[in-house]
């Protein structure tokens, strides 16, 4: 899967703008289309789907919470068992 970002700079009014943009179409196909059964042998984790950078960079500035945080975490699931995000999580979640 290609995750390439673009990020592109403007000045408006003497202000520094910052954009960042991810074609996040194939994730969403990949979510939608693969069954994933979420078991892994060798690890307590389990995959329940992708989820684009744009969208981890977008709850990291919303949360103020750091990445790899427990925190960070609950924060993920939180949103992913929301609704709204539906379309980031595989078939059968």
């Amino acid at each position: 899967m290609d995750f390439q970002l673009k990020t592109s700079f403007h000045t408006e009014d003497g202000k520094l703008h910052i954009k960042r943009e991810q074609d996040v179409q194939r994730i969403l196909d990949f979510n939608k289309e693969r069954n994933i059964d979420g078991t892994n042998p060798h690890s307590d984790m389990r995959m329940v789907g992708s989820i684009p950078f744009v969208v981890i960079e977008m709850w990291l500035t919303e949360s103020g919470l750091k990445l790899h945080s427990d925190e960070f975490k609950e924060y993920i699931k939180k949103k992913l068992l929301s609704g709204d995000f539906n379309k980031l999580i595989a078939n059968g979640y």
